[in-house]
């Protein structure tokens, strides 16, 4: 009869000896290894096959958020793959320490003198079979233990044990490492996009105050006085004035001047103030000014959208050059007359309406001085204007006529001529509308004319809602055109909708649209301020001779290269120059309220596909070589592990063998158990 369990004897009943022993199952292709593992194994091989489509599901998701999300995604992604992988790895690989283990054991009890290994002993090999440090205490146990050494053990098992010790801990250094390999394939690239939807309102210079105003009035007179041809500037300085760039709107190109760094920052100013000393606010900005807390500032990484003054032109060469200008006059004057069709095109490429003034009959003694006459063949009726040259030897010359200086506050208008006259000499490939009948000797003695063309220009100052790109480690750069408005207002629609974060902006000295009301003086000063500029570029000490600003306006290139004027080059060098030594001005020490759309930092997120083959493929391996290669115990006995079964097993059929009989109490705590027990031998008993 069998003791009850809770018998003192239970562990000391004999194996039961007729219990039927089913023969012992073999290796299908390897002799001296164990069955394999067969359900683990293929449950091993379907997770790496999945391991990729796992993977590839966190980078997808992690795609397009901001970068600790995606690094969140992706360290999870990754982090529970390598738990999975890494734990499958070592279930596999446990029974590969296991036998070691009992191994170890096996060849320790074959010694005659005190043979066995202590319980103690036996317990921190066994503690933790998915760890290392029981591996290397059993690797450090075999190199001690006289039984395990090979020499010793030749005649009856010739297996290295310490290599296959040494694979378990490979595959738990495999294991640990798996998170970190894996997310070492998955590369995180940041890269930075504008976004429209949320906003803060920031004040920055964008306008003209009171003060730039009287300034500016106190020029007038320099500005007025065609002695001077006064400029805002030396030459020397105008490489510090903002570049000019342009965009198209609808069947228009509109030109703007660029944002100066110094209109975002505390402290800073365009060159609408009108002082001598502002030359150059985008290079020169007191760092002090930067650091200070700013009523006005923006801070960088972010596109700004504000209101700024833009150009449109439209030019038309005068028609039948012959009947409509007189090249030279009795009291040297040269008169150019706009037919009134000629200047009804421009007025309807804008959507404007011709001004009444032009739909009458031209005064033609408003032009002509004293007794000079009319060219010959002109249509007096259908003349809407005319304009009247000195000969003074400057090869082109304008002539703007102010229709609108601002007082309805959408902007300014302008009509402009511009007259070529140049000495036929230097363009030999070049073609005029006329030449003068007055012929010049050249220093060779031969007879050269004096060539002439002219165009009439419409343009256009008006306010644009743009948007700036303020970023951290460059100047500032415009992106678009916005609207064309003088105020901000929301750019919703079904895909995105505006939204304000923060407060808005309540100081009432902060504008919130951009108008050109009072701002004539202003608009005089900086428009003939570009005039005079483009008018200095001109011969030295001969009259009508070719320059860079002149044969800018034709197809040509060079000193000899003028070709014939073009409305469409000369519109676009108008409207440059205008855009470079005019629109600064607009921008003096008045703050204006601007829209602040932070950047957007996100990630794209991609598998190396080659890095993350070869990982799993060696994983793979790796779990194949442990489920199929489990070295059979010595001497052909059964496979035991550090299961309950196994111990089980080991105690009942009394297959593990204490040294010396002994017995232990009931109830006894923990503690007292390792203290009686732990330093107790047990030896395999193999028959």
């Amino acid at each position: 009869m069998t003791p009850s369990p809770s018998s003192s004897k239970f562990l000391d009943t004999p194996p039961l000896s007729h219990r039927f022993h089913r023969p012992m199952e073999r290796h299908p292709f390897a002799e001296g290894y164990e069955v394999p593992q067969w359900r683990q194994l293929i449950l091993h091989i379907g997770l790496c096959a999945l391991a990729y489509p796992i993977l590839l599901v966190f980078v997808i998701a992690s795609t397009g958020k901001s970068l600790f999300w995606a690094r969140f995604s992706v360290g999870a992604g990754c982090g529970l793959l390598g738990f999975m992988l890494g734990l499958s790895l070592l279930n596999l690989a446990r029974g590969i320490l296991e036998a070691a283990t009992w191994a170890t054991v096996i060849h320790q009890s074959r010694i005659p003198n005190v043979p066995g290994v202590r319980l103690k002993d036996l317990a921190t090999h066994s503690n933790n079979p998915l760890g290392s440090l029981g591996a290397l205490w059993l690797l450090w146990d075999r190199h001690s233990y006289q039984g395990a050494d090979r020499e010793y053990r030749k005649f009856y098992d010739k297996r290295p044990w310490s290599l296959w010790i040494l694979f378990f801990l490979l595959n738990v250094l495999l294991s640990g490492a798996l998170s970190f390999l894996l997310g070492r394939v998955v590369d995180i690239s940041v890269h930075v996009i504008h976004q429209s939807q949320e906003y803060q309102e920031v004040a920055v210079v964008a306008d003209v105050s009171d003060r730039d105003i009287n300034r500016a009035k106190g020029l007038l007179s320099a500005f007025e006085n065609f002695t001077f041809t006064w400029t805002l500037a030396p030459f020397s300085t105008r490489g510090s004035l903002p570049a000019a760039v342009s965009f198209a709107w609808d069947n228009d190109t509109v030109y703007f001047s660029e944002v100066s760094l110094s209109q975002l920052v505390p402290g800073g100013s365009g060159f609408g103030t009108f002082q001598s000393d502002t030359t150059s606010p985008s290079l020169d900005i007191d760092p002090q000014l930067i650091e200070k807390d700013p009523s006005v500032g923006v801070d960088p990484g972010a596109v700004l959208r504000f209101p700024r003054w833009g150009i449109r032109i439209e030019c038309v060469k005068i028609p039948d050059i012959p009947h409509n200008l007189v090249p030279l006059s009795e009291h040297n004057f040269t008169y150019l007359f706009t037919p009134r069709d000629t200047l009804r095109p421009l007025f309807q490429h804008f959507n404007l309406l011709l001004p009444q003034d032009y739909e009458q009959s031209f005064n033609f003694s408003s032009t002509l001085y004293l007794n000079d006459t009319l060219p010959s063949g002109i249509n007096t009726s259908s003349i809407a204007m005319g304009a009247r040259f000195s000969d003074n030897g400057v090869a082109h010359s304008m002539k703007s006529t102010p229709l609108s200086l601002g007082a309805n506050g959408d902007g300014f208008i302008t009509l402009e001529h511009i007259l070529v006259r140049l000495n036929d000499s230097f363009a030999p490939q070049g073609k005029f509308g006329v030449k003068g009948n007055l012929s010049i000797p050249d220093e060779d003695g031969f007879l050269t004319f004096i060539g002439y063309d002219a165009a009439v220009c419409l343009e256009l100052y008006e306010p644009w809602i743009l948007e700036v790109y303020n970023g951290s480690v460059s100047l500032p750069s415009s992106l678009r055109i916005v609207d064309k408005s003088a105020t901000i207002t929301d750019m919703n629609n079904q895909f995105t909708t505006e939204q304000l974060k923060g407060s808005k902006i309540s100081d009432p000295l902060v504008k919130r649209n951009l108008t050109s009301t009072n701002l004539s003086p202003v608009y005089i000063v900086g428009h003939e301020n570009s005039v005079n500029q483009i008018l200095k570029d001109n011969g030295r000490d001969s009259n009508y001779v070719p320059s860079p600003t002149l044969i800018s306006f034709t197809s040509g290139d060079g000193p000899y290269g003028y070709t014939e004027l073009s409305e469409v080059y000369y519109a676009k060098a108008r409207a440059l120059a205008d855009a470079t030594n005019f629109l600064p001005y607009f921008v003096g020490s008045s703050l204006s309220v601007a829209r602040r759309y932070p950047d957007q930092v996100v990630t794209n997120t991609k598998i190396a596909n080659v890095q993350i083959a070869v990982i799993i493929f060696f994983v793979c391996l790796m779990g194949a070589i442990s489920a199929l290669f489990v070295p059979r115990l010595p001497l052909d006995l059964p496979q035991r592990g550090f299961d309950l079964y196994s111990w089980f097993s080991a105690f009942y059929a009394k297959e593990l063998v204490a040294e010396k009989p002994g017995s232990l109490d009931r109830h006894m705590e923990l503690k007292e158990v390792v203290e009686y027990a732990g330093d107790m031998k047990f030896y395999y008993a193999t028959n």
